[in-house]
């Protein structure tokens, strides 16, 4: 039990340092993408200001900032909106098969009659299903 033990903290462990070198990773980018968006902002604010002045170039960074947040969150709503309408499909599409069904109605049942039994059954379905999908380590 403890050799189990330890095989899955180690699992856990080497897991999560993966997540967290993933996550510094996009940090890292993030912070990178957001200083050059700066720069680009700050070159645009600067040419705009040589061109027309400083109240028409903030004017015009404003409103492309503006449209561009527009239209990005108008983006994700329509994404959103989309992976619902796919959830929800593929929800209605899976309908119970008749062993599923009969063992919803019937399972109630046969746990108020003898829990112990219903939970010794789980369990050594839970193991044939284990060995027969081959998921051994």
């Amino acid at each position: 039990m403890a050799a189990l033990l330890r095989g899955l903290l180690l699992k856990l462990q080497d897991s999560g340092e993966r997540v967290m070198l993933a996550a510094i990773g996009y940090c890292v980018a993030a912070l990178l993408f957001i200083l050059a968006m700066a720069a680009f902002i700050y070159a645009a604010a600067v040419a705009l200001t040589e061109a027309y002045g400083p109240v028409v170039a903030g004017v015009v960074i404003g409103v492309v900032a503006a449209v561009l947040g527009l239209m990005t969150m108008a983006w994700l709503s329509l994404r959103k909106r989309r992976l619902r309408k796919e959830m929800r499909l593929r929800r209605l599409a899976r309908q119970p098969s008749l062993a599923e069904a009969a063992a919803m109605t019937a399972l109630p049942a046969m746990l108020q009659k003898n829990p112990v039994g219903v939970l010794i059954a789980a369990a050594a379905a839970g193991f044939i299903l284990q060995r027969s999908t081959g998921h051994k380590k």
